[in-house]
Protein backbone atom coordinates (compact mmCIF):
# COMPACT_ATOMS: atom_id res chain seq x y z
CA UNK A 1 0.00 0.00 0.00
CA UNK A 2 1.17 3.55 -0.72
CA UNK A 3 1.54 5.39 2.63
CA UNK A 4 -1.19 7.99 3.23
CA UNK A 5 1.49 10.65 3.72
CA UNK A 6 2.71 10.01 0.14
CA UNK A 7 -0.83 10.25 -1.22
CA UNK A 8 -1.31 13.55 0.60
CA UNK A 9 2.05 14.76 -0.74
CA UNK A 10 0.83 14.22 -4.31
CA UNK A 11 -2.37 16.14 -3.65
CA UNK A 12 -0.35 19.03 -2.20
CA UNK A 13 1.95 19.17 -5.24
CA UNK A 14 -0.92 18.81 -7.72
CA UNK A 15 -2.75 21.71 -6.06
CA UNK A 16 0.45 23.77 -5.92
CA UNK A 17 1.02 23.25 -9.65
CA UNK A 18 -2.48 24.29 -10.69
CA UNK A 19 -4.56 21.17 -10.17
CA UNK A 20 -6.38 19.45 -13.02
CA UNK A 21 -6.64 22.32 -15.49
CA UNK A 22 -8.18 20.66 -18.52
CA UNK A 23 -9.24 17.35 -20.00
CA UNK A 24 -8.57 18.53 -23.54
CA UNK A 25 -6.31 16.43 -25.76
CA UNK A 26 -4.60 19.65 -26.73
CA UNK A 27 -2.83 19.39 -23.38
CA UNK A 28 0.22 17.11 -23.66
CA UNK A 29 -0.04 15.61 -20.18
CA UNK A 30 -3.70 14.69 -20.65
CA UNK A 31 -3.02 13.22 -24.06
CA UNK A 32 -0.39 10.98 -22.45
CA UNK A 33 -2.89 9.81 -19.84
CA UNK A 34 -5.63 9.24 -22.40
CA UNK A 35 -3.35 7.19 -24.63
CA UNK A 36 -2.19 4.97 -21.76
CA UNK A 37 -5.78 4.62 -20.53
CA UNK A 38 -6.92 3.54 -24.02
CA UNK A 39 -4.00 1.22 -24.76
CA UNK A 40 -4.13 -0.62 -21.43
CA UNK A 41 -7.91 -0.92 -21.29
CA UNK A 42 -7.87 -2.55 -24.73
CA UNK A 43 -4.99 -4.84 -23.69
CA UNK A 44 -7.14 -6.15 -20.83
CA UNK A 45 -9.70 -7.12 -23.48
CA UNK A 46 -7.06 -8.92 -25.56
CA UNK A 47 -6.27 -6.18 -28.11
CA UNK A 48 -2.49 -5.69 -27.96
CA UNK A 49 -1.48 -2.31 -29.39
CA UNK A 50 1.94 -0.69 -29.10
CA UNK A 51 2.30 2.99 -28.26
CA UNK A 52 3.44 3.64 -31.83
CA UNK A 53 0.40 1.81 -33.26
CA UNK A 54 -1.93 3.72 -30.95
CA UNK A 55 -0.39 7.04 -31.96
CA UNK A 56 -0.80 6.17 -35.63
CA UNK A 57 -4.43 5.08 -35.14
CA UNK A 58 -5.33 8.32 -33.37
CA UNK A 59 -3.46 10.69 -35.68
CA UNK A 60 -4.36 8.88 -38.93
CA UNK A 61 -7.66 7.10 -38.25
CA UNK A 62 -8.05 3.82 -40.09
CA UNK A 63 -11.37 2.11 -39.58
CA UNK A 64 -10.16 -1.46 -39.36
CA UNK A 65 -11.53 -3.99 -36.88
CA UNK A 66 -8.96 -2.94 -34.27
CA UNK A 67 -9.11 0.70 -35.39
CA UNK A 68 -12.76 0.86 -34.39
CA UNK A 69 -11.85 -0.45 -30.93
CA UNK A 70 -9.10 2.16 -30.48
CA UNK A 71 -11.07 5.13 -31.77
CA UNK A 72 -14.29 4.04 -30.08
CA UNK A 73 -12.63 3.88 -26.67
CA UNK A 74 -10.54 7.01 -27.17
CA UNK A 75 -13.49 9.12 -28.35
CA UNK A 76 -15.83 7.83 -25.62
CA UNK A 77 -13.15 8.53 -22.99
CA UNK A 78 -12.50 12.08 -24.20
CA UNK A 79 -16.18 13.02 -24.29
CA UNK A 80 -16.90 11.39 -20.91
CA UNK A 81 -13.96 12.95 -19.09
CA UNK A 82 -14.72 16.39 -20.51
CA UNK A 83 -18.29 16.10 -19.16
CA UNK A 84 -17.01 14.92 -15.78
CA UNK A 85 -14.53 17.80 -15.67
CA UNK A 86 -17.28 20.34 -16.40
CA UNK A 87 -19.31 18.79 -13.58
CA UNK A 88 -16.30 19.12 -11.27
CA UNK A 89 -15.76 22.79 -12.16
CA UNK A 90 -19.43 23.64 -11.54
CA UNK A 91 -19.65 21.41 -8.43
CA UNK A 92 -22.45 19.41 -10.07
CA UNK A 93 -20.99 15.91 -10.15
CA UNK A 94 -23.61 13.28 -10.89
CA UNK A 95 -23.84 9.92 -12.62
CA UNK A 96 -27.12 8.95 -14.30
CA UNK A 97 -28.36 5.96 -16.30
CA UNK A 98 -28.29 8.09 -19.43
CA UNK A 99 -24.58 8.90 -18.88
CA UNK A 100 -23.73 5.20 -18.53
CA UNK A 101 -25.74 4.37 -21.64
CA UNK A 102 -24.11 7.22 -23.53
CA UNK A 103 -20.59 6.01 -22.73
CA UNK A 104 -21.47 2.65 -24.27
CA UNK A 105 -23.22 4.25 -27.23
CA UNK A 106 -20.26 6.53 -28.01
CA UNK A 107 -17.90 3.58 -27.89
CA UNK A 108 -19.81 1.41 -30.36
CA UNK A 109 -22.07 3.65 -32.43
CA UNK A 110 -19.70 3.75 -35.44
CA UNK A 111 -18.47 0.16 -35.22
CA UNK A 112 -20.00 -2.02 -37.98
CA UNK A 113 -18.62 -5.11 -36.24
CA UNK A 114 -20.80 -4.48 -33.15
CA UNK A 115 -23.90 -6.66 -33.55
CA UNK A 116 -26.02 -5.16 -30.74
CA UNK A 117 -27.81 -1.85 -30.19
CA UNK A 118 -25.29 0.58 -28.62
CA UNK A 119 -26.41 1.87 -25.23
CA UNK A 120 -29.09 -0.78 -24.66
CA UNK A 121 -29.09 -3.09 -21.62
CA UNK A 122 -28.56 -6.77 -22.34
CA UNK A 123 -31.54 -9.12 -22.57
CA UNK A 124 -29.79 -12.44 -21.94
CA UNK A 125 -27.50 -14.16 -19.43
CA UNK A 126 -23.77 -13.42 -19.64
CA UNK A 127 -20.53 -14.94 -18.36
CA UNK A 128 -17.20 -13.15 -17.89
CA UNK A 129 -14.45 -15.05 -19.67
CA UNK A 130 -11.43 -15.73 -17.46
CA UNK A 131 -12.94 -14.47 -14.20
CA UNK A 132 -14.92 -16.10 -11.38
CA UNK A 133 -17.46 -13.30 -11.24
CA UNK A 134 -21.14 -14.20 -11.48
CA UNK A 135 -23.04 -11.56 -13.45
CA UNK A 136 -26.52 -10.34 -12.62
CA UNK A 137 -29.70 -11.68 -14.13
CA UNK A 138 -30.82 -9.50 -17.08
CA UNK A 139 -34.06 -8.95 -15.16
CA UNK A 140 -32.07 -7.29 -12.35
CA UNK A 141 -29.91 -4.97 -14.49
CA UNK A 142 -32.13 -1.88 -14.18
CA UNK A 143 -32.57 -2.29 -10.42
CA UNK A 144 -28.88 -2.90 -9.81
CA UNK A 145 -27.81 0.05 -11.96
CA UNK A 146 -30.08 2.23 -9.81
CA UNK A 147 -28.37 0.82 -6.68
CA UNK A 148 -24.98 1.63 -8.24
CA UNK A 149 -26.03 5.20 -9.05
CA UNK A 150 -27.29 5.64 -5.49
CA UNK A 151 -23.86 4.62 -4.16
CA UNK A 152 -21.80 6.70 -6.60
CA UNK A 153 -23.83 9.89 -6.03
CA UNK A 154 -23.75 9.55 -2.25
CA UNK A 155 -21.39 12.00 -0.48
CA UNK A 156 -18.46 10.00 0.84
CA UNK A 157 -15.03 11.05 2.08
CA UNK A 158 -13.28 7.80 1.09
CA UNK A 159 -13.32 8.37 -2.67
CA UNK A 160 -11.00 5.47 -3.53
CA UNK A 161 -13.22 3.00 -1.69
CA UNK A 162 -16.27 4.40 -3.44
CA UNK A 163 -14.58 4.04 -6.82
CA UNK A 164 -13.54 0.46 -5.99
CA UNK A 165 -17.06 -0.49 -4.85
CA UNK A 166 -18.75 1.08 -7.86
CA UNK A 167 -16.30 -0.47 -10.32
CA UNK A 168 -16.81 -3.96 -8.92
CA UNK A 169 -20.59 -3.38 -8.83
CA UNK A 170 -20.57 -2.44 -12.50
CA UNK A 171 -18.57 -5.50 -13.50
CA UNK A 172 -20.94 -7.74 -11.51
CA UNK A 173 -23.96 -6.16 -13.18
CA UNK A 174 -22.37 -6.35 -16.65
CA UNK A 175 -25.33 -4.37 -18.01
CA UNK A 176 -24.46 -4.48 -21.72
CA UNK A 177 -24.14 -7.47 -24.07
CA UNK A 178 -20.49 -6.49 -24.79
CA UNK A 179 -17.96 -3.81 -23.84
CA UNK A 180 -18.64 -3.86 -20.08
CA UNK A 181 -14.97 -3.93 -19.06
CA UNK A 182 -14.13 -0.89 -21.16
CA UNK A 183 -17.27 1.04 -20.14
CA UNK A 184 -16.62 0.14 -16.49
CA UNK A 185 -13.10 1.55 -16.62
CA UNK A 186 -14.31 4.76 -18.29
CA UNK A 187 -16.99 5.06 -15.60
CA UNK A 188 -14.31 4.56 -12.93
CA UNK A 189 -12.35 7.43 -14.46
CA UNK A 190 -15.50 9.53 -14.87
CA UNK A 191 -15.84 9.47 -11.07
CA UNK A 192 -12.17 10.36 -10.51
CA UNK A 193 -12.20 13.25 -13.02
CA UNK A 194 -15.53 14.43 -11.61
CA UNK A 195 -13.74 14.83 -8.27
CA UNK A 196 -10.81 16.80 -9.67
CA UNK A 197 -8.38 13.92 -10.27
CA UNK A 198 -6.78 12.59 -13.46
CA UNK A 199 -7.96 9.48 -15.25
CA UNK A 200 -5.95 6.34 -14.58
CA UNK A 201 -4.74 3.40 -16.65
CA UNK A 202 -5.18 -0.04 -15.11
CA UNK A 203 -2.22 -1.88 -16.60
CA UNK A 204 -3.12 -4.52 -19.18
CA UNK A 205 -0.06 -6.79 -19.36
CA UNK A 206 -0.71 -10.46 -18.52
CA UNK A 207 0.65 -10.23 -14.98
CA UNK A 208 -1.19 -6.97 -14.26
CA UNK A 209 -4.39 -8.30 -15.80
CA UNK A 210 -4.24 -11.22 -13.33
CA UNK A 211 -3.75 -8.79 -10.45
CA UNK A 212 -6.77 -6.79 -11.65
CA UNK A 213 -9.02 -9.85 -12.01
CA UNK A 214 -7.91 -11.20 -8.60
CA UNK A 215 -8.74 -7.82 -7.07
CA UNK A 216 -12.23 -7.88 -8.60
CA UNK A 217 -12.78 -11.46 -7.43
CA UNK A 218 -11.64 -10.63 -3.88
CA UNK A 219 -14.10 -7.72 -3.77
CA UNK A 220 -16.93 -9.79 -5.27
CA UNK A 221 -18.56 -11.24 -2.07
CA UNK A 222 -18.55 -7.88 -0.26
CA UNK A 223 -19.85 -5.93 -3.23
CA UNK A 224 -22.49 -8.56 -3.97
CA UNK A 225 -24.12 -7.80 -0.63
CA UNK A 226 -24.02 -4.05 -1.33
CA UNK A 227 -25.51 -4.65 -4.77
CA UNK A 228 -28.40 -6.57 -3.26
CA UNK A 229 -29.05 -3.80 -0.71
CA UNK A 230 -27.95 -5.87 2.31
CA UNK A 231 -25.09 -3.57 3.32
CA UNK A 232 -26.27 -0.19 2.02
CA UNK A 233 -25.74 1.67 5.30
CA UNK A 234 -22.40 -0.05 5.99
CA UNK A 235 -21.23 -0.07 2.36
CA UNK A 236 -17.99 1.81 3.04
CA UNK A 237 -16.92 0.10 6.25
CA UNK A 238 -15.07 -2.92 4.85
CA UNK A 239 -12.00 -2.25 2.68
CA UNK A 240 -11.57 -3.85 -0.75
CA UNK A 241 -7.84 -4.21 -0.11
CA UNK A 242 -6.48 -5.38 -3.47
CA UNK A 243 -8.74 -3.25 -5.63
CA UNK A 244 -8.21 -0.10 -3.56
CA UNK A 245 -4.44 -0.66 -3.65
CA UNK A 246 -4.53 -1.12 -7.43
CA UNK A 247 -6.54 2.07 -7.93
CA UNK A 248 -4.31 4.01 -5.53
CA UNK A 249 -1.13 2.97 -7.36
CA UNK A 250 -2.65 3.70 -10.77
CA UNK A 251 -3.75 7.12 -9.53
CA UNK A 252 -0.27 7.83 -8.15
CA UNK A 253 1.22 7.09 -11.58
CA UNK A 254 -1.29 9.42 -13.30
CA UNK A 255 -0.78 12.23 -10.78
CA UNK A 256 3.00 11.88 -11.14
CA UNK A 257 2.73 12.34 -14.92
CA UNK A 258 1.05 15.71 -14.38
CA UNK A 259 3.22 16.80 -11.43
CA UNK A 260 6.53 15.87 -13.10
CA UNK A 261 5.52 17.30 -16.47
CA UNK A 262 4.74 20.65 -14.87
CA UNK A 263 7.64 20.74 -12.43
CA UNK A 264 10.11 19.96 -15.22
CA UNK A 265 9.21 23.36 -16.68
CA UNK A 266 10.19 25.04 -13.39
CA UNK A 267 13.24 22.98 -12.50
CA UNK A 268 14.66 20.23 -14.66
CA UNK A 269 13.98 16.74 -13.35
CA UNK A 270 16.92 14.42 -12.74
CA UNK A 271 17.60 10.70 -13.21
CA UNK A 272 17.33 8.63 -10.04
CA UNK A 273 21.10 8.26 -9.59
CA UNK A 274 21.58 12.04 -9.47
CA UNK A 275 18.77 12.46 -6.93
CA UNK A 276 20.27 9.66 -4.79
CA UNK A 277 23.69 11.40 -4.86
CA UNK A 278 22.17 14.73 -3.76
CA UNK A 279 20.20 13.03 -0.96
CA UNK A 280 23.21 10.87 0.00
CA UNK A 281 21.08 7.74 -0.29
CA UNK A 282 21.80 4.40 -2.00
CA UNK A 283 20.61 4.47 -5.61
CA UNK A 284 18.79 1.17 -5.20
CA UNK A 285 16.69 2.42 -2.25
CA UNK A 286 15.57 5.44 -4.26
CA UNK A 287 14.86 3.24 -7.29
CA UNK A 288 12.73 0.84 -5.21
CA UNK A 289 10.84 3.72 -3.59
CA UNK A 290 10.09 5.09 -7.04
CA UNK A 291 8.93 1.73 -8.38
CA UNK A 292 6.60 1.36 -5.39
CA UNK A 293 5.33 4.93 -5.93
CA UNK A 294 6.56 6.00 -2.51
CA UNK A 295 8.30 8.88 -4.32
CA UNK A 296 6.83 11.23 -6.89
CA UNK A 297 8.53 10.30 -10.16
CA UNK A 298 7.73 9.69 -13.80
CA UNK A 299 9.16 8.06 -16.88
CA UNK A 300 10.43 10.91 -19.05
CA UNK A 301 11.63 9.82 -22.51
CA UNK A 302 12.40 6.32 -21.26
CA UNK A 303 14.22 7.45 -18.09
CA UNK A 304 12.64 7.52 -14.61
CA UNK A 305 13.16 11.01 -13.23
CA UNK A 306 12.25 13.06 -10.19
CA UNK A 307 13.57 16.03 -8.22
CA UNK A 308 14.67 16.32 -4.57
CA UNK A 309 12.05 19.07 -4.07
CA UNK A 310 9.26 16.61 -4.93
CA UNK A 311 10.13 14.31 -2.04
CA UNK A 312 8.76 16.76 0.53
CA UNK A 313 5.76 19.13 0.69
CA UNK A 314 5.84 22.26 -1.50
CA UNK A 315 6.82 25.54 0.15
Amino acid sequence: MIPTIKTNLRHLWLDKLGGVETVSVRNKEWLTLLKEDTRNSLMIEGYFISRAELKEAIENPKYTKVGYKVLGYFDAAIASYELAFQQYKSNEFKVTKSIIRQIHSMMFRGDPNFSYAPGEWRKGELEITGAKIKTASPFKVEEYIENLIDIVNRPEENLIRKVAIVHDMFEQIHPFPDGNGRVGRILLNFILVGHGLPNIAIKGSEINKKIYINALEEADPIVSEILNGKRKKEAFLKPLVQLEDLINKSLAIAMDVIICNRYDKIKKLMPINEVARILNKPVESVRVACSQKKHICSNIDGVVKTHPDLLSPPK
